[in-house]
């Protein structure tokens, strides 16, 4: 999370050219994750701090990187994987930082909210202050030096293994029966918010065909790799997460398989 992921996502989104479709979809990137974060704030509302926070990070994020665009680039290459890394921006920018923040700030349990605590949290995620710096250099149409690239693509080639090794190692359906309702309840909410985002993105959107469909496979995707880590970084310590995890996996392919059937 803090070598090879930067780096893939350095090597990744460097060069993005931001126009009116590429905000509109860091924008949904944005959004989709606020909205989830909010779902799994209310829907574990009578919950414990800690398992109140863990919802938060569980229901929400998006595996994009090392899930979604293996596909993307091999049946919508070009412009496809343009309209994914734009998403997947947006969606960065809360899975690898934001929410985690958030999340961190509400399974403390404290009442008092300090903003420059969140910033502390929020910028201690090197994945966050990566896609930021990204953003920050698209805005000014300023390209990393091709040394520094050169040794990020190196180095980030490492990261599917890495993450793919990380989700075999987690793939594991072990769970207690007091974390099993909550497994369920996950699942269902993610399912769930997963239908509405993308009838929303496909029916309410001025976006091209293809952008739309990008955005339905994204959405689609199983929950982020970090999910668990951060879940334990605010104190969780069952295997709730990390069995969420494996579900979103299965459910995902097949979902991925069906929307490819689809579109194709």
């Amino acid at each position: 999370m803090n070598v090879t992921l930067p780096c893939a996502l350095l090597t990744s989104a460097n060069g993005i050219s931001l126009d009116a479709t590429i905000l509109i979809l860091i924008a949904v990137g944005i959004l989709s994750n606020v909205l989830m974060i909010c779902v799994g704030y209310f829907a574990a509302f009578k919950e414990r701090p800690i398992l109140k926070g863990t919802y938060m990070i569980n229901v929400s994020g998006y595996n994009i990187g090392n899930f979604v665009l293996p596909f993307v680039q091999a049946f919508f290459p070009g412009m496809g994987v343009v309209y994914l890394c734009s998403f997947d921006i947006g969606n960065a920018l809360m899975g690898l930082g934001i929410t985690y923040a958030v999340a961190d700030h509400v399974a403390s349990g404290e009442n008092s909210f300090s903003l420059l605590e969140v910033f502390k949290k929020l910028f201690s995620s090197i994945p966050f202050d990566v896609y930021l710096l990204i953003f920050i250099m698209a805005i000014f149409h300023i390209q990393f030096p091709s040394f520094l690239l050169s040794m990020a693509t190196t180095i980030g080639a490492g990261n599917s293994f890495l993450a793919m090794m990380m989700i075999g190692l987690m793939l594991e359906i072990k769970v207690s029966p007091s974390e099993a309702y909550h497994v369920i309840k996950i699942m269902i909410l993610r399912i769930v918010g997963t239908i509405l985002v993308a009838g929303l993105i496909f029916v309410a959107l001025p976006l091209p065909i293809l952008a739309k469909q990008i955005l339905i496979m994204a959405c689609c995707a199983p929950l982020s790799t970090v999910s668990a880590v951060f879940s334990q970084r605010i104190g969780y310590s069952g295997d709730m997460p990390a069995t969420t995890n494996s579900l979103s996996i299965i459910v995902s392919i097949v979902c991925m398989v069906i929307l490819l059937l689809i579109f194709i």
